[in-house]
């Protein structure tokens, strides 16, 4: 009788201890229901067996606490892993989209097409005014005013996508930093979940954190096998094992408590920086065109992947595209402005620095402006009177010595039977090729004084992509510029083909130039056939029309990411209310296990009282 008393009275004890920790727990939850990264705990409790009393009968031994589990779903979780890292990748990419739509408004008041109708206007003046300096002036200044506007707009181009290169640089440095410290975790989790009832709760939450600030960096799988399912509780509840891998691409970054860093190599020239990985047989793996997902994703699909040293540009990328557009249009407005301004008689004729250009390389494959076709080189005497004129053929295999050897050629270009007259008896031209800073310039030079020279295209681009007898210098939005001998002398500005002052036939022609549709040769092959203001319009517009799309699908994301938030918090969070319910519970628990004790105390009493 006395041992099923004290059997008893153990039972109420463990009672006791048992509701302890639960009240603990339930308390503990409580108090981190608003912490950053809190998974809900339950303390499991399970009977502590049975002995056998006798007569087939068999006495309960109290209750146990098992162990002290997170309430985990780890199905949710990952869940809300991919909704972090696509909500993360169109929140950088609308930060930067919106940044770059600020410096390109496509309005009449201020920009690129406000600049370029003033600068048409300026024509316009001088078309009406061909003798005016006051006119010729201010004609230069609006020039400038637009090769400037275009200037800076590439300079912000291109400063959005070096800040976005050294962004790359700082978020491989945290995703490192991140895999890092959960490798330090994976070992402090190890020694700590020694037995099978051990769990490292606060540690394996600590982990899914960083393992959320990995998601919103870059995509990657975590396989912790073996998953452990219990479906004690209202809900299926699911935990990593004590294996972890997680992967990038493929390529192991953490492997339990060992660690693989993404490294960075950067070129000493561009700045680029380029993603790779070191494999433990130390092979070199270009992760750059691979990563994908999160802020990385966002930033690489921006700036570009690939960067070509020759071009000097990135193969793709939102920004290198918006770049190329903008070149595209200057390249364009320098080509055909050129190509009428090289029409208008002059001394003499001088190319661009071209760079690269050796004597014998295809024209057609260094400039894809230039085209198959013919132009003319007319001679004019002091009185502007035509005196000769010669065809210059350029096809496929064309080179820039084949265009001096043509213009040198002795050919009777009058057709007069004389060849003492004709245009080489003029006038000289070379092309000059330094190998040593790898620039080459062309030249058209007179033997004689009191000639001039002009340059009709009839559709090959050559005067005017070159900027021979040009208006304007440059090859691109970056360094476009009016040619310095009109700057530095803006009357010898001429509105006229044959060099004297009673006819405005350029100024007509290079008025009437905002009105043509001309061809802008893309860097990816294609050509679009537009007006000047259509294909800049057609540039805002593509990145009003990218901004908007990405505006759309980052909704969309935080929608998503919202549902799955709240999934989340269901399964894995702390309601407040549900456990106050259950602090109520275990406190009546706790003085139900208490009146137990309190009873058999009264009944050890009643015993002894009985002996004595």
């Amino acid at each position: 009788m006395g041992n099923n008393i004290f059997a008893t009275l153990d039972k109420g004890v463990t009672g006791l201890k048992a509701s302890e920790i639960q009240i603990s727990t339930t308390g503990n939850n409580i108090t981190n229901a608003n912490s950053t990264f809190y998974t809900r705990q339950k303390a499991i409790q399970t009977t502590a067996g049975f002995y056998n009393i006798g007569n087939g009968l068999e006495l309960g031994m109290g209750t146990n606490i098992d162990a002290i589990v997170r309430l985990h779903d780890e199905y949710s979780y990952v869940k809300l892993k991919d909704g972090t890292t696509k909500v993360e990748y169109t929140s950088y990419m609308k930060t930067k989209l919106e940044e770059i739509a600020k410096r390109f408004p496509d309005v009449q008041l201020s920009g690129v097409l406000a600049d370029l109708e003033n600068y048409n206007a300026a024509w316009n003046n001088f078309a009406s005014n061909p003798n005016d300096g006051a006119v010729k002036q201010n004609l230069i200044k609006v020039a400038q005013t637009l090769t400037e506007s275009l200037n800076r707009s590439y300079a912000d181009l291109d400063k959005i996508q070096k800040t976005i290169n050294e962004d790359i640089f700082n978020t491989v440095d945290e995703i490192n930093r991140v895999g890092k410290e959960i490798a330090n975790l994976n070992k402090q989790i190890g020694r700590q979940e020694v037995l099978d009832t051990d769990h490292a709760n606060e540690l394996r939450d600590r982990r899914d954190e960083l393992e959320l600030t990995l998601s919103k960096l870059v995509s990657g799988v975590a396989s912790k096998s073996i998953l452990t399912q219990t479906s004690r509780f209202e809900s299926t509840m699911t935990d990593g094992g004590r294996n972890y891998n997680l992967t990038l691409e493929g390529h192991v970054l953490v492997d339990g408590e060992s660690f693989i860093p993404l490294q960075i190599i950067t070129d000493e020239v561009s700045g680029d920086h380029r993603i790779v990985y070191q494999t433990r047989d130390e092979k070199i793996v270009d992760m750059t065109d691979k990563l994908s997902g999160g802020k990385i994703g966002a930033q690489l699909e921006l700036r570009g992947r690939t960067y070509d040293k020759k071009t000097q540009r990135y193969d793709g990328g939102i920004l290198q595209g918006y770049k190329d557009d903008l070149n595209t249009f200057a390249k364009t407005l320098i080509t055909h402005a050129n190509n009428i301004y090289a029409s208008s008689a002059k001394s003499s004729v001088q190319s661009d620095t071209l760079s690269y250009l050796t004597d014998d390389t295809t024209l057609t494959n260094y400039d894809k402006n230039i085209q198959t076709g013919t132009f003319d080189v007319i001679i004019y005497d002091d009185k502007g009177q035509e005196v000769n004129k010669k065809t210059i053929t350029i096809n496929i295999n064309t080179t820039m010595q084949d265009i001096v050897d043509q213009i040198n050629s002795n050919t009777d270009d009058n057709n007069d039977n004389n060849t003492t007259n004709d245009v080489d008896d003029y006038l000289t031209a070379n092309y000059n090729y330094d190998f040593r800073n790898n620039n080459g310039v062309f030249q058209i030079n007179f033997k004689n004084p009191g000639f001039k020279v002009a340059i009709q295209d009839n559709g090959t681009n050559f005067a005017g992509a070159f900027s021979i007898g040009g208006f304007f210098s440059g090859t691109n939005a970056n360094n476009i510029r009016v040619r310095d001998e009109l700057i530095t002398d803006p009357s010898v500005l001429k509105a006229s083909k044959n060099g004297t002052d009673g006819d405005n036939d350029i100024a007509n022609a290079m008025l009437q130039l905002q009105y043509q549709k001309i061809n802008f040769y893309n860097p990816d092959g294609t050509v679009d056939t537009k007006s000047l203001d259509g294909y800049y319009r057609k540039f805002t517009g593509s990145i009003a029309s990218t901004g908007e799309a990405n505006n759309m699908t980052h909704n969309t994301n935080t929608a998503l990411y919202n549902a799955v938030y709240e999934e989340f918090q269901s399964l894995n969070g702390v309601n407040t209310n549900e456990e106050l319910a259950a602090l109520i519970q275990y406190q009546t628990s706790y003085g139900a296990a208490s009146k137990v004790v309190t009873t058999v105390d009264q009944m050890l009493d009643t015993l002894l009282g009985l002996k004595s």
